[in-house]
């Protein structure tokens, strides 16, 4: 009597497996090919043998179902080996309490199915290829445009030399020259510096009173910090640098004549 399972040899039952289990990629599956080995207790036996071949056929779709379902096509060979450690060895199913079975399953995919798993992996090769490119594209982009904020001036200027009408420096300041970080880019500071001292010199305008309040207002902070060393604003009605510059040029200017009419005498 041999009793390597549950129960003797001649209580056990055999049916032969023909099934089509999923993989995790949908619309292809698993071909199932092989031999189920099947005992049942008392509590199932009362349905008859049908009752007790389903039970087990049943139990033995869950279990390769739940294993192949986790596998992509390509991996047949992990999902092979999955399935017949789950499935070689008696066992009883938990739902199941009557009912002792053990399988030898082949897993294997037809052809149409090879071919149609085959088109999968080229097109996600394909469009992970594309990706990688488009990163990396986009990444030396990134390193070479917006390394500095004069590279990204060359770019701006080389993308409109066709046509320069176009060119648009204030778009360019607004929408491009933040992205490169340019807080501390010089040109960027004395530009804004130049758009601020121009909104004060637009606000003062002709009125000497607003002058002499502006004036005073500088004066005192270049005081208090320290910095008296500093160009000053100008007072109302004193000459600046620039014109006392300009005062000296004329009188010299007017002067050589002069001294050329007295040589020509």
């Amino acid at each position: 009597m041999t009793t390597d399972g549950p129960g003797p040899w001649w209580s056990r039952r055999r049916s032969r497996i023909r099934a089509q289990w999923p993989t995790r990629l949908p619309g292809i599956r698993f071909c199932a090919r092989g031999t189920l080995t099947y005992r049942t207790h008392a509590n199932i036996k009362a349905g008859g043998a049908a009752t007790a071949r389903a039970a087990a056929r049943l139990a033995l779709d869950e279990l390769g179902r739940g294993i192949t379902q986790n596998h992509m096509p390509e991996q047949l060979t992990t999902a092979q080996e999955d399935l017949t450690l789950a499935a070689a060895h008696w066992h009883t199913p938990e739902d199941t309490p009557g009912l002792w079975l053990k399988a030898h399953i082949t897993l294997l995919l037809t052809e149409q199915d090879a071919d149609r798993a085959q088109r999968y992996q080229d097109a996600l090769r394909e469009v992970t290829l594309q990706v990688a490119l488009e990163h990396e594209r986009r990444d030396r982009f990134r390193q070479v445009v917006f390394n500095s904020p004069d590279a990204t001036r060359i770019w701006w200027l080389d993308r409109h030399l066709d046509d320069l009408e176009s060119l648009d420096w204030d778009l360019f300041k607004e929408k491009i020259l933040p992205l490169v970080g340019a807080a501390g880019d010089v040109q960027s500071k004395a530009e804004r510096i130049a758009h601020t001292l121009l909104y004060v010199w637009e606000k003062l305008g002709s009125d000497p009173g607003q002058h002499a309040r502006f004036t005073t207002t500088v004066r005192t902070v270049l005081d208090q910090m320290g910095w008296n060393d500093a160009l000053a604003w100008p007072a109302p009605g004193e000459p600046s640098a620039a014109d006392a510059s300009e005062s000296v040029h004329d009188e010299g200017a007017e002067r050589r004549p002069v001294s050329e009419a007295g040589t020509a005498r």
